[in-house]
């Protein structure tokens, strides 16, 4: 039973050690994409197989694991899990100018830098459930959205000026390091901090029997599958217009709009901007205005973001750059919401016992989305020497969430959180 808990102080400084991880975590994984061309061109290779190279396989084994860090954050802890995490992200970082251009030693490093993926994000859901009372936990997750969009921002900002000091894309991921090293110092301050009010009674073997058992219980409930479907279908839409939009925008007619690279980047940059200032909004907007109903939000985030994601196809808004300057920062505002409210919903609604898995699980899954996003988008563009099939696929990915998260409906009573299972019975 989840008797009342006494919420440190201490729980601000846990929540910017997330933030801040999570943020190198994403600064690093965009780091090579603004010098892919000097990343082909040094290596031998097309911008496209160097793309698929740095940034494809990232999502692959940070999807991988994900699924394995939500069984472990459970057992291990959150200061543990970003120690670990901080240290995988250093440690092949620095490395990167030893190697040269190795081919099969930078691919390495590659996939030891995305295994920190899984230890960075499981950590989310549980850490909100753990330190913070509920009607704090939508806003925690909300900063978890923040923090990646701020890492991917850092990034592409960063990379570029290291490189103009040092002409060398390795010594740029070396020096992007730094991120996650500030991270490991705050991290071990954490664990030698006070520890969070929840868990203290999860150490028997009766315990961990109960929360095998509500582990087993969510993992039958259709509305864990529904979550991890939602998540999925967000990083598509994630990763597919953030993959996509910048191309269409840049490119020539009749295959894009033609308004050129710059003017991409600062279109671009508005829409993440206002991404982020969704992410901090997500936690206000899902207690407050739609009362931490899960629906509710993801349904109005969905339908906003993907019906307006359409509209970037229609003359009225893609031949007007100040239209489009207006569209697209609505549709990162409403977007951020998705993961959220996913997060905050797991954090609320399932037994602390089991919150780390769910949140493994439901990312694990949801990261591979990258792989068909980016896969038929692809396709799409080579087939029709066009952006609008790819951008109707992405959008028509966001009203199917719309769709699919009407069909949640309340956990069993074994795997939900006892505190939301006592008022259900009110």
């Amino acid at each position: 039973m989840e008797m009342p808990q006494a919420y440190p102080k201490f729980r601000w400084f846990v929540l910017l050690v997330m933030i801040v991880a999570a943020a190198a975590s994403t600064a690093l994984m965009i780091a090579p994409a603004p010098l892919i061309g000097e990343v082909s061109k040094t290596l031998g290779m097309d911008p496209g197989t160097a793309t698929g190279t740095f940034m494809g396989l990232w999502n692959i084994v940070g999807a991988t694991s994900c699924l394995v860090a939500g069984f472990l954050v459970d057992r291990l802890g959150i200061s543990k899990m970003v120690i670990a995490g901080c240290i995988i992200l250093i440690v092949p970082s620095l490395l990167f100018p030893l190697v040269g251009y190795n081919m099969k030693a930078l691919i390495l490093l590659r996939i030891i830098q995305a295994l920190a993926v899984g230890p960075l994000t499981a950590i989310v859901a549980p850490l909100a459930a753990t330190w913070f009372p509920p009607q704090q936990r939508g806003m925690v997750a909300g900063l978890s959205g923040f923090s990646i969009s701020l890492g991917v921002l850092v990034g592409i900002i960063i990379s570029p000026m290291i490189f103009a000091a040092t002409h060398s894309w390795l010594t740029v991921m070396s020096r992007v390091a730094i991120a996650p090293m500030i991270a490991l110092v705050l991290a071990i301050v954490m664990a030698f901090g006070p520890k969070p009010p929840a868990f203290h009674d999860e150490i028997s073997a009766e315990a961990q029997a109960f929360a095998d058992g509500a582990f087993k219980a969510a993992l039958k409930s259709r509305t864990t599958w529904i979550i991890v479907a939602t998540v999925f279908l967000s990083c598509w839409f994630f990763t597919g217009f953030n993959d996509l939009t910048p191309g269409y925008i840049a490119i020539e007619a009749p295959t894009g709009l033609g308004y050129g690279p710059m003017m991409a980047g600062k279109l671009m940059g508005i829409y993440q901007l206002f991404f982020m200032l969704g992410s901090i909004a997500s936690g206000f907007i899902f207690e407050k205005v739609f009362r931490e109903s899960a629906k509710a939000t993801i349904s109005v985030a969905f339908l906003v973001s993907g019906a307006l994601a359409f509209t970037i196809m229609l003359a009225a808004v893609a031949h007007h750059i100040p239209v489009l300057a207006v569209v697209l920062p609505i549709i990162g505002f409403f977007a951020a919401w998705v993961m959220a409210a996913a997060l905050a919903y797991v954090s609320i609604n399932y037994h602390h016992s089991v919150v780390g898995r769910i949140t493994g699980l439901a990312f694990g899954i949801g990261f591979y989305a990258g792989i068909p996003g980016i896969i038929l988008g692809s396709l799409a563009l080579k087939s029709t020497g066009s952006y609008h099939t790819s951008i109707t696929i992405v959008s028509t990915v966001a009203i199917l969430g719309a769709i699919l998260i009407q069909f949640i409906k309340p956990l069993p009573e074994k795997a939900m959180n006892p505190a939301k299972l006592a008022i259900a019975e009110d």
